[in-house]
């Protein structure tokens, strides 16, 4: 997954549980959301303990670019049940390029 440098919106954290491959009703957590961020790249705005509003992760607006690598933890589960690190990144937008030359005069002066 990616998002550009210059993205308005982000992206929003989503979960889904499951036992032996079969999905699960998703618990009620609470969660927590552990990010790694090295680069500095993204904003993070939690989102609630149920994640029923999902955190969102938005680039800074530095202009930076890396890895985001999150981890998930549901602590309402004995022993509690953490996720693999989810990853995206965060990357220069693509210059413009031209697609078009246009010729044309001017009377000389």
């Amino acid at each position: 997954m990616q998002i550009v440098s210059n993205d308005a919106k982000g992206l929003n954290l989503v979960l889904a549980e499951s036992a032996k491959g079969a999905p699960l009703p998703l618990s009620k957590g609470p969660f927590t959301v552990d990010v790694t961020d090295p680069n500095n790249t993204v904003t993070v705005t939690p989102g609630s303990p149920d994640q029923t509003t999902p955190t969102n992760f938005k680039p800074n607006g530095t202009g930076a670019v890396g890895t985001v690598s999150v981890v998930v933890t549901d602590t309402s589960l004995t022993p509690p049940l953490v996720s693999a690190p989810a990853t995206f990144d965060v990357v220069a937008p693509a210059a413009t390029v031209p697609d078009t030359l246009v010729a044309s005069f001017v009377p000389a002066p």
